[in-house]
């Protein structure tokens, strides 16, 4: 069977963990079905150095001694670790140099046939360019923080050039994310917009909306999702200030804000000053996937108010999307970043402009109006296409050239 390295920054700590995002995890574990798949990740205090979770070897470097110090890849993002802590800054050359060795000592010592970054920086650059030395065939995966990081960083565009040419495959979030790295490396970057992926089986309705609300204590109230990270690209502000106006149209609608970030107290601050009480906005935190699959099922329309940060950072294509249409359920999202490539306006959902409250709350009122059944059908369709068994095809057979 063929063997696949895949290296990447953000990973599971565990089987149990909620807090680190699961996609990387989740491809890797639909790959396993077609190859046999290390995956090579930075360590964390507390995180066993060598495990399996699942059908996947999971091997972490240790990057900074010592390593109870170690503050890069807590799960929540390293730009997000670097904005918060000096010490992760300082952090971040000794990160790089040892994925790179830790890759070299594994694909010198075993017998790999293919390798599979995450992100341009910094899998990419340590582990693709190390493939490249060692002969080995390299699957470069883009996201879109990357992309707009490396446009800022000095000497970041001619890093980007590099480890893009040196490729062999490459697939990207979004064709928006394509056309992104294009830009940013200067010439065209051919490749396959699958990245973004969702188990459909995991998120799949097991239920009726009504039964979903019972399970989780709802009331019998049209209600308004967001899941994601409390940062500035996100746009949660625009949502939370948009419920008065949705709240004037249906009374007796919701907001339920699944998630956690660095923004958290502003966002509650301001549901505060806008008088929305608990019956208006509900925040319920950081959910895992069995949680988030009720939820999904229970939410007549799942919010995805993206923009484009001041420091020029924008969504390439949030996974939520995918698994909200999995479970049925219609997306309102920003016409920004690849949001336009699955949320088709009066199919699977409705786009609302970036920034506008007004245009948001008037589109969430439309979808809340017509229900999650007229979408049902058209988002579970969007949502097979872009199931991890059919994206773990595409991946086997570029690493099997």
């Amino acid at each position: 069977m063929t063997r696949l390295l895949l290296c990447s920054s953000t990973f599971p700590l565990a089987a149990d963990d909620r807090r680190t995002a699961r996609f990387v995890y989740d491809l890797a574990s639909a790959l396993s079905a077609h190859l046999e798949v290390t995956a090579l990740v930075p360590h964390h205090p507390g995180a066993a150095l060598a495990e399996k979770l699942g059908p996947v070897e999971v091997r972490r470097f240790e990057y900074f001694l010592p390593s109870a110090t170690e503050r890069l890849a807590d799960g929540t993002g390293i730009l997000a670790q670097i904005k918060r802590h000096p010490l992760a800054l300082f952090q971040a050359p000794f990160l790089l140099v040892a994925f790179r060795r830790a890759a070299q000592r594994l694909l010198n010592s075993s017998h790999f046939d293919a390798v599979n970054t995450h992100w341009i920086v910094p899998a990419g650059w340590a582990a693709g360019l190390a493939a490249k030395e060692t002969g080995h065939r390299h699957l470069l995966t883009i996201h879109a923080a990357d992309v707009f990081f490396l446009r800022r960083l000095p000497g970041g565009r001619r890093l980007a050039s590099r480890v893009v040419a040196s490729a062999d495959a490459i697939f990207a979030d979004s064709e928006f994310i394509l056309e992104e790295t294009s830009r940013l490396v200067g010439f065209d970057v051919e490749g396959v917009a699958a990245t973004a992926g969702v188990d459909t089986s995991r998120f799949a309705s097991a239920f009726t909306a009504a039964e979903a609300k019972a399970r989780l204590g709802w009331p019998a109230a049209p209600t308004v999702l967001f899941v994601g990270k409390f940062v500035e690209k996100k746009g949660l502000r625009y949502l939370v200030e948009a419920m008065p106006a949705v709240r004037a149209a249906i009374p007796a609608a919701r907001l339920v804000i699944a998630g956690d970030g660095p923004l958290a107290g502003a966002v509650r601050t301001q549901a505060e000053e806008l008088a929305l009480g608990e019956e208006a906005v509900t925040f319920v935190g950081a959910q895992g996937h069995d949680e988030l699959k009720t939820m999904y099922n229970a939410a007549d329309v799942l919010a995805v108010p993206s923009i484009v940060a001041r420091d020029g950072e924008t969504e390439g294509m949030p996974t939520v999307i995918l698994e909200a249409f999995a479970a049925g359920c219609p997306v309102v999202g920003s016409r920004v970043a690849g949001i336009p490539e699955f949320v088709r306006d009066g199919e699977t959902g409705y786009l609302a402009e970036p920034r506008s409250p007004a245009d948001l709350a008037s589109r969430l009122v439309e979808a809340l109006g017509r229900g999650r059944e007229p979408f049902a059908a058209a988002c579970r369709e969007a949502a097979a296409g872009r199931d991890f068994g059919k994206l773990a095809e595409l991946y086997a057979a570029a690493a099997e050239g």
